[in-house]
């Protein structure tokens, strides 16, 4: 029997409006959940078959759809962010976005953000895959 050893948690540097060009202690770091099995069920809905008619409810044919939420991805798989946040005009108060929920609630501008971290952990959620080589 393999045993191995598994992170539950990993952190990723966003490339995100130049932060990695930010000196370390500056950066935007963000921890996520390590996929499980149980997550990647969540978040990936399983294929889903949609049959076409015609008008008369003869089959035209068939397509299939594989439907994956954003929302939900960045939900449950973002842990925390640190050093990130957002200043309203004529307001000295600062908005920390903390979580994958602050996120999505943030302004327009964090939309990249979130493209980023979803494509993040797309791979994650994909390297568990079979291994096709055996």
């Amino acid at each position: 029997m393999a045993i191995r050893t598994i992170s539950k948690e990993k952190t990723y540097i966003p490339k995100f409006d130049g932060n990695r060009d930010e000196p370390p202690e500056s950066q935007c770091v963000v921890r996520y959940k390590a996929p499980t099995i149980d997550l990647k069920n969540q978040i990936i809905t399983t294929p889903v078959a949609i049959g076409e008619y015609d008008e008369n409810g003869k089959s035209t044919g068939m397509k299939v759809e594989i439907k994956q939420n954003d929302e939900t991805m960045i939900r449950k798989m973002t842990v925390s962010l640190t050093k990130l946040g957002y200043q309203e005009d004529g307001s000295e108060d600062i908005t920390y976005i903390k979580t994958g929920a602050d996120l999505l609630k943030a302004p327009i501008e964090y939309e990249p953000l979130i493209k980023e971290l979803t494509e993040l952990y797309n791979k994650e959620l994909k390297a568990g895959g079979v291994d096709e080589k055996n």
